[in-house]
């Protein structure tokens, strides 16, 4: 293996991981913000699209005081999306100064799967870099 096949492979490891916990940072923050600072709104359910063998989607749409009607999604176990029909309730927590960042109650990244996923990729980097190092050093040269 070459130094170039070498920088290049570890960047890998180390570079996608890093940018997935990226996102997870962003979601998780998101969430907590929400969960923390949120207000309550009342939404309503536009639609279910159900696929089998998959999570199912809700749209939704609800109306903050201080604007106009803002719209979302989130994905929901099939068997209990399959109860929610067009106009029912669903709770939905917004940012009073940024409505736009909405989200149903218990709906965001909580912290159990952020950790779980954040350990995930950090032995999913750590394992991949070692294996990595170690070829490169024991191989015959």
């Amino acid at each position: 293996m070459s130094l170039t096949i070498l920088v290049s492979v570890l960047a890998a490891f180390l570079g996608v991981p890093a940018i997935m916990l990226g996102v997870l940072v962003h979601y998780r923050g998101m969430a907590a913000r929400l969960e923390q600072h949120g207000l309550h709104a009342q939404g309503t359910v536009l639609s279910v699209r159900e696929v089998q063998s998959k999570p199912s989607t809700v749209y939704y749409a609800f109306r903050p005081p201080e604007g106009s009607e803002l719209r979302g999604s989130f994905q929901e176990a099939s068997s209990v999306a399959s109860k929610r029909l067009p106009g029912s309730p669903v709770d939905i927590l917004y940012l009073a100064e940024a409505p736009e960042q909405h989200m149903a109650v218990g709906m965001g990244l909580n912290q159990r799967l952020f950790v779980f996923f954040t350990v995930l990729l950090v032995f999913f980097s750590i394992s991949g870099v070692a294996s990595v190092l170690k070829a490169y050093f024991t191989q015959p040269r």
